[in-house]
């Protein structure tokens, strides 16, 4: 694997782009909590004192993206909240602004289920209190989550239905911010520019300076995407120093990580390769996965264009851990026990409020209940064991048939698989044998009879004899071409690939890109294989085209050493590989692939894309003379 930059930093390393502009890497998160807040928090005393200390402190780190923190302070006020003897409606009282902190702080890192379970939580808290403006924000925190989840037809629909219902003016500017988000991840440019514009007014009127800078990025965006880079670079490196100065960190490494993107468009790759590297360094040592995907997607596709292969692969295999790694944070965020105790202490005590007055019930139904008991106890005892017996029989009849079933299904799959390699195998050597005779000697005989019978001349049927031997060796050429696909064997083979991937382009359709590392390796690899492969990426676009809704499809072919790797990735709505049931493509791709003892795996998860890895062993015979 080769390192790409120093891993160990100091305080800060600069870069300096085009014109000058510098960019720092930091070492760790340079944000430092003020001592007034610290302060008035530690003055405090008593839970309800405290929270409202706490308040400030959550907003100076959330506004600086350090939800590290957000997360464990809230954590520790809900547990010292938990254990206070307020009452139940005081305790409401505080959980509202608590939980809908931690909602956020969530939401940033990315952990959506953890987050809309908190906002769905809080809104029937907020409702039953009739805090109106706490449900609207916890309302504005589940459009969110729809948003980021790329379902943008229910975040469109739940910002709209605030619009309607909500008072508070930065509220709805607010939303029109994340609808200008929105349309411009649709490529809505015009609408995406037109809510943007009109947020950051306001946002500039109300001095709310984060917010300002949110919206200015997406305006640098919608600039870059209008062709328009020069205007964009100005205004990604304008957000950037505003972001260092106000020590808005998440906005300085999203605007960094735009400006690299820049300069790599312009090939200004040195550049763009120290910007970007310090920009991955930050999110790094800051441990924000979701900038460091963007970031190592950059980095790889900046590799690949310079030709830097190595390093672009090892940029590719650390993509794929950090993919896994959100997956997992995603899969294995718990519920937090506390908040299960301190709803089942509220069960409890509901429980013993009506234990009471059912006490009175409980003692006549109880004489009536040893009554029938007597009686039903023997007949009970006799079904219960029937029943017992018959369930007993039935497992064991299940399970004989199932190992009969699986060894069957065992036998018949292991001959499939050894009669279809047989039966590639022998087509392919009985074609070549085939066209070879053909081509070779019936070809070479023909145009031998063609040759001699041309040297006779002044004879009408030597002529027709002649034309009628001139068809019969077209044919028999024609016959040997159809015999062995020819495309696949005098067309370069990653041109073949990259030719079928054109018809794709056009409105509706994903952008897909294809890279292969090295070309021609991969273009003397067996014709077989070649066909498969080929194959392969067919059912691979079908299917993200029919089920993904993906924009964006990314396919790599690989080769290192002695194996043939194809990643193919896209960014659609992805499925949970627990519980889905693959179709008649995926099983195919799977048979396939068994013929050349290849790896097949699928990292997916919902709303996060799938990527795709398959792997398949090269030997001496898998590579054409």
């Amino acid at each position: 694997m080769v390192l790409l930059f120093a891993s160990s930093l100091s305080i800060f390393y600069p870069c300096w782009a085009q014109n000058g502009t510098a960019f720092t890497g930091y070492g760790d998160v340079p944000v430092k909590t003020p001592d007034s807040l610290l302060r008035k928090v530690q003055l405090t005393t008593g839970i309800g004192a405290r929270i409202q200390a706490m308040q400030p402190l959550l907003a100076f780190h959330a506004a600086h993206g350090t939800t590290d923190s957000v997360i464990f302070y809230t954590n520790q006020l809900i547990g010292e909240l938990d254990r206070s003897d307020l009452s139940s409606g005081d305790k409401l009282a505080f959980q509202i602004p608590l939980y809908l902190a931690l909602g956020n702080a969530y939401s940033e890192e990315g952990l959506y289920d953890e987050a809309l379970r908190l906002y769905l939580q809080g809104v029937r808290m907020a409702e039953s209190l009739d805090n109106r403006n706490a449900v609207n924000d916890y309302r504005l925190g589940i459009a969110n989550v729809y948003a980021a989840r790329h379902d943008y037809d229910k975040a469109i629909a739940a910002y709209n239905d605030l619009l309607s219902v909500s008072p508070d003016e930065q509220l709805k500017q607010i939303v029109y911010e994340r609808l200008g988000a929105i349309f411009l991840e649709r490529k809505d440019l015009r609408q995406a520019k037109q809510y943007t514009e009109k947020a950051l007014a306001y946002f500039r009127q109300q001095h709310l300076e984060k917010k300002e800078l949110q919206a200015r990025l997406t305006l640098g965006i919608i600039a870059e995407l209008n062709q328009q880079t020069d205007e964009a670079y100005l205004i990604y490196n304008e957000v950037k120093d505003s972001a260092q100065q106000h020590q808005f960190f998440d906005l300085y490494i999203r605007a960094g990580q735009r400006m690299g993107d820049l300069l790599m468009a312009r090939k200004d790759y040195d550049n763009a390769k120290v910007l970007l590297s310090l920009v991955y360094t930050n999110a790094l040592q800051w441990n924000d996965l979701e900038a460091q995907l963007k970031v190592l997607n950059s980095l790889r596709t900046l590799h690949a264009v310079t030709d830097d292969y190595k390093n672009a692969y090892a940029l590719m295999t650390r993509y794929q851990a950090v993919y896994r790694e959100v997956l997992d944070r995603q899969n294995k965020k718990e519920i937090n026990e506390l908040e299960i105790k301190y709803q089942t202490a509220r069960k409890e005590k509901e429980i013993l409020n009506k234990e009471n007055e059912l006490n009175y019930q409980k003692t006549v139904q109880y004489s009536l209940l040893i009554g029938f008991l007597v009686i039903l106890m023997p007949i009970i005892a006799l079904l219960y064991v029937y029943y017992q017996k018959l369930q007993a029989q039935s497992k064991l009849n299940t399970t004989l048939e199932e190992m009969n079933r699986q060894q069957i299904a065992a036998l018949l799959k292991d001959k499939e698989l050894e009669l279809l390699k047989a039966s590639v195998s022998g087509q392919e050597k009985e074609r070549k044998r085939i066209a070879g005779e053909l081509h070779d000697s019936i070809g070479g005989n023909l145009a031998a009879i063609k040759l001699q019978l041309s040297n006779q001349k002044g004879m009408n049927s030597l002529e027709t004899l002649i034309r009628q031997v001139d068809d019969t060796y077209r044919q028999v050429r024609d016959l040997s071409h159809d015999l062995v696909p020819q495309k696949f064997s005098h067309t370069g083979f990653t041109e073949l690939i990259s030719g079928y991937i054109r018809q794709f382009d056009g409105a509706g359709n994903a952008t897909i890109t294809f890279h292969a590392f090295p070309g021609e390796e991969i273009d003397r690899i067996e014709t077989t294989l070649k066909v498969e492969i080929y194959k392969i990426i067919q059912e691979l676009i079908t299917n993200a085209q029919k089920h993904s809704q993906a924009s964006k499809i990314e396919i790599q072919l690989t080769r290192m050493d002695s194996t043939l790797q194809l990643l193919f990735e896209d960014n659609g709505q992805g499925f949970s590989v627990d519980t889905v049931k693959y179709g008649f493509g995926f099983q195919n791709i799977r048979e396939r692939l068994k013929l050349f003892d290849g790896i097949f795996s699928i990292n997916s998860f919902p709303s996060k894309g799938t990527v795709i890895d398959i792997e398949i062993p090269l030997n001496q015979a898998s590579h054409e003379a």
